[in-house]
């Protein structure tokens, strides 16, 4: 297997020889233009303030390993409570030792049908800014007309700085139920009845706070992808 620069970028990794069979590696972020707020890059070679880098290419020795795909470690903990008729379940499922690539919010120009992470809102917008924020400019008209057949924005988004941990907690599940009286189920026919709310997917406890509201466990395949929703439920 010979990997280009694209598939050891791109969120779901690729096999290197000495690395996991799905490692994920980033271009070397090296900070912003001072001038324009425009992002730049280590280069093939190793030369600094590249505002481009070619991703189809078979040279990647100037990539850096960010870790597995793959989770090293997941389970999780259910528990029981029953008191008198009711009755409390909980699952909680955790992952670790993964990394995750943050979803490409990053473009060179916006439109109507473009959305933006909030991520703006710490974004480079004066000379100055370079030195405290890691958050490219929206680039101007004039910038724009001068990136040529540069693409620094999408080069930023496969860049180190936009991987975060993949080890998360999450609330996978709640049922609470209560069993109904004898006299109460002898009525509708039935020996034993109970009533349930569950819910499903209810949230997160912990998750790395780079991902800014990304789900860690949903990996997006397509542009109809939907992550996974929350599911409340009720039963008799």
């Amino acid at each position: 297997n010979v990997p280009l620069v694209w598939s050891l970028i791109s969120p779901g990794g690729d096999a290197l020889q000495g690395y996991p069979q799905r490692g994920l590696f980033s271009v070397q972020f090296d900070g912003l233009n001072p001038q324009t707020g425009i992002p730049t890059f280590v280069g093939v070679n190793g030369e600094r303030n590249v505002t481009n880098v070619y991703l189809q290419d078979d040279n990647i020795g100037h990539l850096k390993y960010e870790g597995p795909t793959d989770p090293l470690m997941n389970g999780g903990f259910f528990n029981s409570f029953s008191y008198k008729n009711f009755s409390l379940s909980t699952l909680l499922t955790f992952s670790a030792g993964n990394k995750i690539r943050l979803n490409p919010a990053f473009s060179a120009n916006y439109n109507d049908l473009s959305s933006m992470s909030n991520d703006f809102v710490g974004r480079w917008m004066q000379p100055g800014d370079e030195l405290k924020t890691n958050i490219p400019a929206i680039a101007d008209r004039f910038v724009y007309s001068n990136l040529g057949s540069d693409y620094p924005y999408n080069v930023y988004n496969y860049s180190d700085v936009r991987v975060a941990d993949g080890g998360f907690i999450r609330i996978k599940q709640i049922m609470l139920s209560y069993n109904l009286p004898k006299l109460i189920s002898g009525k509708i026919g039935a020996n034993n009845a109970s009533v349930s709310v569950v819910g499903n997917n209810l949230g997160l406890l912990y998750s790395d706070k780079r991902l800014n509201g990304q789900d860690p466990e949903f990996y997006t395949s397509g542009g109809v992808s939907l992550p996974v929703p929350r599911q409340f439920t009720v039963s008799l």
